[in-house]
């Protein structure tokens, strides 16, 4: 009985100790299941993670490549210079100089080619070879090309651009017909030449992709590759795959754990102690991931140079902002530079940047700590400000950003003196967006630099008005330039001497349909923030060259823009109008204001002399209203000085004009300048100024701005009389 008991409590002390290591096992080895569940599902996770980051990377580099080559073809082929070049006679010539040259070592192509409309090639090069046989070097494929090219597409934002293959492998090509930028629905594009721009894509390309996208081991293969590679389609015009971006897939996951896998294997009896460990790896490498994350956010929305919120931080925080508080007194200023382009050109880019981190530093040391400051790019930052938190009222945050950025800064031993315009707009009970508020003080930055340096502008709602306006006023003009609308007067320079007409100056004019007359200090500007400054002025110096050349002996004068200068075609392009039109150069004048002497003055020069190598002179003009020195007159080498008329006026207004005029002319006669005096409208001014030194007049009293027709009829039909052609109006007398 005793035995019984004593073998019965035995059997269940074993039955407890099988069942409690049953237990242990069991759980064990469910934790152990659970864990390596876990685990295998976070390596599956990640190497998918990074599978998918990959693929979206490799797409983005396909589009990428594709809408660089596309940007490239568009401005080469919607190109008014590029249409009536191409159609003229000349067309081989300036293509090749302006395309096929540059494929020799040109970045975003290698390959260009204009294919006329019966699909011969106009000119074909290849790395700065003729081809031979275009169609052959494309394996036949171009047909498709050249004919999605000739698609009408009125918006020009769906070139075709696609790869294809090629005698050297794979290329991306892209391609446009050469059209006018003004889309005509008349035009039949399949009339019309068309512009291919080619790259093969090589290893370099490639490679470089891989470093730009982040891809490692990044290739082009003509298949998908093995299981242990992931790929992107590459494909032709027509959507057939041509090949592949392949790579190896990372797997950041399986690397991980084949890092950790002797560990787990070697310390199967200490499981426990394993899988804190790994929970302790896992935990670790959760905050890696946190802290990479934090640090790519924090370099997503700041900048490199200051550590200062950028333009997509600013946006994302004025929208937190807005978003909490939709009727937040939140103020928006930017801040925009004067002055930092002339430190770059004068000293180099690392002293603008020291310069920029000087500007950054300052505004957060100066302006209130609640104060969010951003740098939006280049010279551009941005304060916001709220009413209700910030130490300043909104009002005296753009003082207060002046102030900071007036006083000089001492740079490497320089002292350096900027300035800054302020534009401000304010959020408010409109429950307007971050997005909203940015385009607003925008405006008002605009006005502010339109009004000079270191002004501050708050946003009005009629700036929206002004802002249509003048986007109405730009499109009327490129309207009125393709229709021919800008026409060309001429006022006659008069001999101070003889009174004899010796030259006109060629000025524009325009008649809108729905404005009516627009003043030339409207539509210049509007012609020069448009981009269309080249092509107004080029078609009054046609029109000037083609009327003048049927008036012998005399001169012309025709202005150009600041602007202007900046083309490093413009002496080309100038002769190529001038021989058109068979006009002698030497009786050209080109009249600049003082713009000149501080907009990129030595690109100025470089463009004055190019222009005077062709036999052309060069004007100052609009002297006396500006601030030309005598140094940088010196420097520029005109060939002839115009005064403003302000000065002419002052001679009647002030006791001390006709001083002031005697000053200016006797500083030209000086440097061996010979002077125009403009706006003389009485016999009294004239004589002045010929007593002081002018030799050529210009005003109203011998003749207002006129047709071509007119000036014909005035000065040299065969029955005008002596005395119209010495003086318009007045007969010759002396001074």
């Amino acid at each position: 009985m005793a035995s019984t008991t004593s073998n019965s409590g035995l059997r269940a002390r074993l039955f407890a100790v099988v069942a409690t290591a049953l237990i242990i096992f069991t759980t064990l080895g469910a934790l152990a299941y659970l864990v390596s569940g876990a685990f295998g599902s976070m390596i599956l996770s990640a190497d998918r993670m990074d599978d998918t980051r990959a693929l979206s990377a490799a797409k983005a580099a396909v589009r990428a490549l594709q809408k660089q080559l596309a940007g490239t073809v568009r401005d080469n082929a919607i190109w008014d210079d590029a249409y009536r070049k191409i159609m003229s006679p000349e067309a081989v010539d300036w293509a090749t100089e302006t395309w096929a040259s540059t494929t020799a070592d040109y970045p975003l192509y290698d390959t260009a080619m204009v294919i006329n409309p019966d699909g011969k090639p106009l000119l074909a090069y290849h790395l700065g070879t003729a081809l031979a046989d275009p169609d052959d070097f494309y394996l036949g494929q171009l047909k498709d090309v050249l004919q999605a090219a000739r698609r009408p597409d009125p918006t020009h934002e769906h070139l075709p651009v696609a790869f294809i293959n090629t005698r050297e492998g794979v290329a991306l090509v892209g391609a446009a017909a050469i059209q006018p930028s003004a889309t005509d629905p008349k035009m039949n594009l399949a009339q019309l030449k068309v512009l291919v721009f080619s790259k093969q894509i090589t290893p370099t390309v490639v490679s470089e992709v891989s470093h730009t996208f982040n891809i490692d081991g990044l290739a082009l293969a003509p298949s998908a590759g093995t299981d242990g590679t992931l790929h992107a389609d590459v494909d032709d015009i027509t959507g057939r795959e041509i090949a592949h971006l392949t790579w190896p897939a990372v797997k950041p996951g399986t690397a991980s754990y084949l890092r950790v896998r002797p560990v787990v294997v070697g310390s199967g009896v200490a499981l426990i102690l394993l899988l804190t460990a790994i929970a302790a790896i896992g935990v670790a490498a959760f905050k890696a991931v946190r802290r990479e994350e934090r640090a790519s956010d924090h370099k997503a929305h700041h900048d490199a140079l200051t550590g200062l919120l950028n333009r997509a931080g600013c946006l994302q925080q004025l929208g937190h902002m807005l978003s909490r508080n939709p009727h937040a007194l939140a103020s928006l200023h930017i801040l925009d530079l004067d002055g930092f382009k002339a430190v770059n050109d004068t000293w180099g880019h690392p002293v603008g940047d020291e310069l920029i981190q000087s500007v950054a530093s300052r505004l957060v040391d100066k302006l209130p700590s609640d104060a969010l400051i951003a740098r939006l790019g280049g010279d551009e930052f941005a304060v916001i400000s709220q009413a209700a938190s910030s130490h300043l009222p909104s009002s005296s945050v753009p003082e207060r950003i002046q102030q900071v950025v007036s006083t000089p800064f001492t740079l490497g031993g320089r002292v350096i003196e900027i300035g800054g315009s302020v534009g401000t707009a304010a959020g408010g009970n409109e429950g307007i967006d971050a997005a909203e508020l940015l385009r607003r003080a925008d405006l008002a930055l605009y006005r502010a630099k339109d009004q000079g340096r270191g002004i501050s502008v708050e946003y009005d709602p009629s700036l929206d008005d002004e802002a249509r306006r003048s986007a109405e006023l730009e499109q009327e003009l490129r309207t009125g330039l393709a229709r021919g609308d800008i026409r060309a007067v001429f006022q006659p320079l008069i001999d101070a001497s003889t009174r004899e007409v010796c030259g006109v100056e060629a000025l524009a004019r325009w008649t809108s349909p729905s404005r009516r007359t627009v003043s030339p200090e409207v539509f210049i500007r509007v012609a020069e923030k448009a981009g269309l400054i080249d092509q107004l002025g080029f078609e009054i110096l046609k029109t000037a060259a083609r009327e003048a050349a049927q008036w012998p002996d005399i001169g012309v004068s025709v202005n150009i823009s600041p602007l202007q200068l900046r083309n490093p075609y413009l002496a080309l392009q100038v002769q190529s109008i001038l021989a058109e039109a068979n006009f002698d150069p030497g009786r050209l004048t080109i009249e600049v204001t003082e713009g000149v002497l501080i907009s990129n003055p030595e690109q100025a020069k470089r463009a004055m002399q190019a222009l005077r190598n062709l036999g052309i002179k060069i004007a100052l003009d609009d002297f006396g209203c500006g601030y030309a020195s005598i140094g940088a007159l010196r420097e520029f080498g005109f060939d002839r000085m115009k005064i403003d008329r302000s000065l002419i006026l002052a001679v009647d207004r002030d006791a001390s004009g006709g001083a002031v005029l005697q000053a200016t002319i006797a500083l030209a006669s000086a440097l061996n300048l010979p002077v125009t005096a403009e706006g003389i409208e009485t016999e009294h001014q004239a004589a002045i100024v010929k007593l002081s030194g002018c030799d050529e007049l210009q005003g109203y009293l011998f003749g207002k701005p006129v047709t071509a027709k007119e000036i014909t009829a005035l000065y040299f039909a065969p029955n005008s009389s002596a005395a119209v052609r010495e003086g318009a109006r007045y007969a010759a007398q002396p001074i």
